[in-house]
């Protein structure tokens, strides 16, 4: 109950339409229950007394009433539907809005299938329970209460056989509840279970195709389906048998009253007008009740997504802004880790007393092998997570006292993988400054080395570049991305690992644009290839989370410790690896 509770609180700021709607509902419940009345008259007042004078007004009301019931219905449909799509899409949004807002550790903790599946799937799963299940529950309830007090009022011998299946049909409705609940739940669940294995799939399709495993993740996917098929059939089995045994009750009970009416109606004791009135009226009660049964199941299935939403919308940002968080003013680019601890949730620390400063406008190196720690120091300054321990500052500002949207304004990342969205060069330009014109988004393309390859391109800037960049080489990707990052034209840049994918040549483009790009900002390199920082300001070298080495190339090769080991053993392979000419 604790859910539909928070379902019905979201509906709370529609409250204006849902008045109007419940004014239609309670009007179209009304007119349903009176054409058993104009029944009633026709039979005892035109059929069994055979009078005939009166038989066009009522008729002609009769008509009236159908008519105003059926525009009463558009009305009402028309606003519930919309009102649901309102609902939907305010939820829609609120959901996606609060997912840009959680930190990379909930999106490394959850999959993207699953979290799809939430906001599609189980979204319309509320949608139906907004158009169909509440408003329906309420009309229905209208017709059962009316046509009880109507039933009461004509027969209430009649009356009471009709309501001695209600306990035994209240007490069948509650051991459903019991049984179908978790079955549903176990639907949602398994529904974004296959969500998250086809997304999987297809973003790792060409792995798939290059080692031949398209038999085996088909037997995955289908071993997946399989889950969610037997879950929906354990669901139809319960609500298949569960309806028809319901609807047989209602139709005992109007048997006994027919037969028990019949032989009152013979004995005077009952006009022929009211038995079929109270005939008419069991349909009101029983087919409200039938409903209901349906109702019900819509009721169970909202339930089941509203707790898939509600968790959702109950997790917590392990990065946020504290509430007395303040502007981060347009900065110089000096940075500072001062004593920084670190670990990704409950494992063990991957940064250990880290400590060291940059000065605006300097180029520093992170360098040290797989797994010291160079990545987790640049998403420390991005402010993708926090520090167990210790301070990391940007002009002395503390980052967890800063706004984050004014702190990641001013940095920008470039990344190993960098990723481009399915649109047109010049739209994943745009993300780095969508107010940018034509000039200043040619210019950074030069600065990036881009513009070259992208007026060769079939449409030039206007060339759809396909999901993640599919379309162009991983060279063309880097410096797309690097224009990306020239265009926020933010005062610090790091660049993780951005040329360690390419090719030569590529790498030679990109190491020029640099050159150009990183001059009067400050930068954070982490560098695979030691090659390309021996002009660095500054070099920290890194192992096992912890700093070893600072220095400038020509001081740390003096020294002969990890990092001239490092230099030297990528000299020599890449020696070893240049091709013999002769």
């Amino acid at each position: 109950m604790q859910v539909l509770k928070r379902l019905f609180f979201l509906l709370t700021p529609y409250w204006n339409v849902l008045l109007i709607s419940a004014v239609l509902l309670i009007g179209r419940a009304a007119l349903e229950l009176v054409p058993p009345l104009f029944q009633k008259a026709i039979v005892d007042e035109i059929v069994t007394s055979r009078h005939l004078a009166y038989i066009g007004v009522l008729i002609a009301c009769l008509v009236g009433v159908y008519a105003l019931q059926q525009l009463v219905s558009i009305g009402d449909n028309y606003i519930r539907h919309a009102l649901g799509e309102k609902f939907i899409f305010d939820l829609r949004v609120r959901l996606y809005a609060y997912l840009q807002r959680m930190s990379l550790s909930f999106f490394e903790r959850t999959s993207t299938g699953d979290l799809m599946s939430r906001v599609t799937n189980d979204l319309s799963a509320l949608e139906h329970f907004v158009t169909h299940g509440s408003a329906l529950t309420a009309v229905d309830l209208l017709r059962l209460v009316g046509g009880s007090i109507v039933l009461f009022v004509l027969e209430p011998r009649l009356a009471a056989i009709v309501m001695i299946p209600v306990p035994i049909l209240a007490l069948a409705f509650r051991h459903y509840n019991t049984k179908i609940r978790p079955v549903y739940r176990r639907v949602r669940a398994r529904l974004g279970d296959i969500n998250a294995k086809l997304q999987d799939n297809l973003s790792g399709i060409r792995v798939i195709q290059a080692f031949a495993r398209e038999d085996l993740e088909k037997e995955r996917f289908a071993a997946e389906s399989e889950s969610y098929y037997r879950a929906r059939v354990k669901g139809i089995r319960y609500w298949s048998t569960f309806f028809p045994a319901i609807r047989f009750l209602g139709s005992m009970a109007t048997v006994v009253v027919l037969g028990v009416g019949a032989i009152m109606v013979m004995r005077g004791e009952m006009s022929l007008g009211t038995l079929v009135a109270f005939l008419a009226y069991i349909t009101s009660f029983y087919e409200p009740i039938n409903r209901l049964t349906e109702v019900d199941n819509i009721f169970q299935e909202a339930i089941a997504a509203g707790e898939r939403i509600f968790e959702l919308l109950d997790e917590t940002t392990d990065v946020k802004d504290v509430p007395d968080a303040v502007d981060l003013p347009v900065i110089k680019g000096k940075m500072a880790f001062d004593q920084v601890y670190f670990r990704y949730g409950s494992g063990d620390k991957v940064l250990y007393d880290i400590s060291f400063h940059i000065t605006p406008g300097e180029m520093v190196a992170l360098v040290g092998p797989s797994g010291a720690g160079k990545t987790s120091i640049a998403n420390l300054i991005c402010r993708f997570y926090d520090p167990i321990q210790g301070t990391v500052s940007i002009d002395e500002h503390d980052l967890r006292k800063v706004k984050l949207d004014t702190l990641r304004s001013q940095v920008t990342v470039v990344l190993q993988d960098s990723f481009l969205f399915n649109n047109t060069v010049a739209e994943n330009l745009l993300y780095g400054k969508p107010d940018a014109t034509d000039e200043e988004l040619i210019a950074a393309a030069k600065a990036a080395n881009a513009h070259g390859f992208i007026t060769e391109l079939p449409h030039g800037y206007d060339t759809e570049v396909g999901e993640r960049g599919v379309k162009l080489s991983g060279g063309q990707k880097q410096r797309l991305a690097l224009a990306r990052a020239i265009l926020a034209d933010p005062r610090i840049l790091i660049l993780d690992e951005a040329t360690s994918s390419v090719d030569a040549e590529a790498e030679y483009l990109i190491q020029q644009a640099l050159e150009k790009v990183l001059k009067g900002r400050t930068a954070l390199v982490i560098a695979h290839r030691l090659s390309t920082i021996r002009n660095a300001d500054k070099i920290i070298v890194l192992d096992q989370g912890r700093i070893v080495e600072k220095g400038n190339h020509q001081e740390l090769m003096q020294r002969s410790g990890l990092y001239s080991q490092l230099y030297n053993r990528q000299m020599q392979l890449t020696t070893v690896s240049e091709p013999i000419v002769g």
